[in-house]
């Protein structure tokens, strides 16, 4: 998740903040503590929804991970996935939920009575409203919230792109639901990619630290306040893109759980980025064309390739774990 063909190198520079704050191996961490608190039939929230400023209209990079948590907390622990999302996302939600297999409803009660469902909820921009959709939202008793690639503002409250640029006005209030979330002690899961994302002040002097733009002074409007986010989530993953460390969580989530359902293969992924695209997902520089941060189809297929063979030596192999013998010997060791 951590690859960066890029060479930009924020998720290189982010990774040990991430790391002592886990205790371990970020996506690991993440996955097991995901799965301490989940059962079947529980409702989860799984946020996303990144408006991009050159269209005004969200990025693949976040609902692409949703949609394929959704699927995979389905496979692997029977939950009811409450997908909540930025307007300009929801047509596409509506019409993307049944390449990844799962059945869209307007009404929750119907996703909690039938398998395989799933519905969406919309998070308005304005704050008030943010905050009566919160409270409805929180009638649903969830048992978890997953944040992946959403806006969060900073200590400011102002709302951020990565490179600085002010957006405070086209980006959907999230942040109330989160902190209305954590002040009922509900868990709370983040994953981005820069640290202006919801949930990522969890390390936020380290962020502001180590991330261009990301401290005092450091963005480009009128705040100055920075992009660092001022959320903090329990637990947080930072990877080259927020989907690719999503793939990881879920990857991981498939080894503990030694079901290879969870785990979607590459031609789910192919067709879910074709669908997300066609329905009015952007890429980051505003094109159409199907790419999660500007990284192809192809690209990200074979990541989810790569991710599913080394998922299956873990899982079938007969001592997964041989190499903690040479470990234990001090084999590795001076």
């Amino acid at each position: 998740m951590n690859i960066d063909p890029t060479c930009i190198g924020i998720n290189r520079l982010c990774y040990p903040g991430v790391r002592d704050y886990a205790g371990g191996p970020t996506a690991m961490h993440f996955a097991q503590e995901l799965s301490k608190v989940l059962k079947p039939e529980d409702v989860v929230l799984i946020l996303c929804g990144f408006v991009l400023r050159n269209h005004q209209r969200t990025e693949m990079d976040g609902f692409t991970g949703a949609l394929l948590t959704a699927r995979a907390l389905v496979e692997g622990f029977d939950v009811k996935p409450v997908i909540v999302i930025p307007q300009e996302s929801q047509q596409a939600l509506k019409n993307c939920a049944a390449v990844v297999g799962l059945n869209y409803y307007d009404s929750l009660d119907l996703v909690l009575e039938r398998p395989f469902a799933m519905t969406g909820v919309v998070i308005p921009k304005d704050a008030k409203a943010a905050e009566e959709c919160a409270d409805k939202i929180l009638a649903f008793n969830p048992r978890a919230l997953i944040s992946m690639e959403t806006a969060s503002p900073n200590e400011k409250g102002v709302y951020h792109m990565a490179y600085g640029w002010d957006v405070t006005k086209i980006e959907a209030k999230m942040d109330v639901l989160f902190n209305k979330v954590k002040e009922r002690a509900i868990p709370t899961f983040s994953i981005g990619d820069c640290g202006n994302e919801l949930g990522m002040g969890a390390i936020k002097n380290y962020i502001q630290e180590h991330v261009p733009g990301a401290g005092e002074g450091g963005c480009i409007c009128e705040c100055k306040g920075g992009a660092a986010a001022a959320t903090a989530a329990d637990h947080i993953i930072i990877a080259k893109t927020a989907d690719w460390g999503c793939y990881a969580m879920i990857a991981a989530l498939a080894y503990l759980k030694k079901n290879m359902k969870i785990m979607h293969d590459a031609n789910l992924q192919a067709d879910l980025m074709k669908a997300a695209a066609y329905h009015g997902m952007l890429t980051t520089n505003g094109s159409l064309t199907p790419a999660i941060d500007g990284f192809s189809v192809k690209f990200n297929a074979t990541l989810i390739d790569l991710m599913r063979q080394c998922v299956e030596i873990g899982v079938t192999s007969e001592d997964a774990m041989w190499i903690d013998k040479f470990t234990k010997t001090g084999f590795f060791t001076e």
